[in-house]
């Protein structure tokens, strides 16, 4: 791929999407808090926190 095609699609941030989906992040959540680390509690918590309320 040519360098310059490569950071033109970088920098282009017009239709980002998003890595996984709010069900997929919500399972990651349940599976961390499972774990019961302090960190793995920290990063649920964060994760948690950026998800749309429940309906």
């Amino acid at each position: 791929m040519d360098e310059a095609l490569l950071w033109q699609q970088i920098e282009d941030q017009s239709e980002r999407q998003p890595l996984i989906t709010p069900g997929e992040a919500r399972a990651v959540v349940a599976l961390l808090r499972r774990e019961g680390s302090p960190a793995a509690d920290e990063l649920a918590a964060r994760i948690a926190r950026r998800l749309p309320a429940e309906q």
